[in-house]
């Protein structure tokens, strides 16, 4: 193992001890909540930052000068123990949502709802983080083989893919915080960029580039035809809830109007026979 690489381990690690001693002290505040929130946030922007120089590293043509990859292995560390103390921030929980949960259940071992499953999908992330970085010592990938490695490194996108399906769905500040209507759509976003990527570079494994304009070109044009169906698809969701909005306030300005009052069309007029007296049984 590079010194480097060894020394950045044991920095995370120390870091990660010491946070999980202070995590105690504050469990049944509202700092343990927002530091999970933070952690979280940070982890998945660390996670987005590996995939993408790696995947920029495949499609350059010239791969060994290419001047980003040597961040590759230190932010893929980093993003690793990131998602650790997010880890240990959740698990140390007892202000918000952490309430009532087991450690088994944020291990990632419960299905028995919708909402543990969401939970457990950021603890297999953080499996198949923990699963890449381990066989990528170069020891590991002499033992295993470069096709094997090449295999198991693919799962960085699934685990790119169900930690982006975990924030979504589960990240407060991507759903009903002040910072949604930002955050939101930069999670879209760098979604669809790394799948631009990829699909480039399935593109170029046929052998469709000849050079590297022709691949910048095709990766230009794969986020453009994702970002203008993701705004199309926005503006059709968007569209959509003003009318049904709409048609709920006709619904209930309806029903809370009232009827006007209705108006006779007939009458009855009763007309007394004059020729009759008034008293029919009194003669003269």
């Amino acid at each position: 193992m590079e010194r480097k690489t060894l020394v950045l381990i044991i920095a995370g690690a120390v870091t990660a001890l010491l946070f999980l001693a202070f995590s105690t002290l504050i469990t049944d505040t509202a700092a343990i909540w927002y530091e999970t929130r933070i952690f979280g946030l940070l982890s998945f922007a660390a996670l987005f930052l590996t995939v993408v120089i790696g995947e920029l590293r495949v499609l350059a043509k010239n791969k060994a000068s290419f001047p980003l990859f040597r961040y590759h292995k230190p932010v893929a560390i980093f993003a690793t123990f990131l998602v650790g103390l997010h880890f240990i921030a959740a698990a140390n929980d007892n202000f918000k949502w952490g309430k009532g949960l087991s450690f088994a259940q944020y291990l990632g071992f419960s299905f028995s709802s919708k909402w543990l499953v969401l939970l457990s999908f950021g603890a297999l992330a953080f499996y198949l983080m923990l699963l890449v970085g381990l066989t990528s010592r170069t020891k590991s990938i002499q033992k295993l083989g470069f096709k094997n490695w090449k295999l198991i490194h693919y799962l960085s996108y699934v685990s790119f893919v169900i930690a982006y399906i975990h924030s979504v769905n589960l990240g407060t500040d991507i759903k009903t915080s002040s910072l949604s209507p930002l955050l939101s759509p930069l999670f879209v976003a760098s979604f669809l960029f790394v799948v631009a990527l990829l699909l480039t570079r399935m593109a170029g494994s046929f052998g469709l580039f000849s050079d590297q304009w022709a691949v910048n070109l095709a990766a230009v044009f794969f986020i453009l035809l994702l970002g203008g169906a993701a705004l199309l698809g926005w503006m059709a969701a968007k569209n959509d809830a003003q009318v049904a909005s709409l048609q709920q306030q006709v619904t209930a300005l309806e029903a809370t109007t009232p009827s006007p009052p209705q108006i006779a069309t007939t009458s009855t007029i009763t007309v007394r026979n004059v020729s009759q007296p008034a008293f029919a049984g009194v003669g003269p």
